[in-house]
């Protein structure tokens, strides 16, 4: 597995989106495990898929 690389953005924007219940909980407890945000921890993980998807 790659590794995961934490960066800074320097434009951050706003949206919603719904997603099923057990997300919420696996990212508020994760958020309790690394005294991160949820919203942090999610906006990595996008970013973390964001450089693996490929679109063909």
């Amino acid at each position: 597995m790659d590794e995961l690389k934490i960066t800074k953005r320097t434009e951050p924007v706003m949206f919603t989106i719904r997603v099923d219940k057990s997300i919420v909980d696996f990212y508020d407890e994760l958020s309790r495990k690394t005294n991160r945000s949820r919203n942090e921890l999610i906006g990595m993980a996008l970013e973390f898929a964001k450089d693996k998807i490929k679109v063909e």
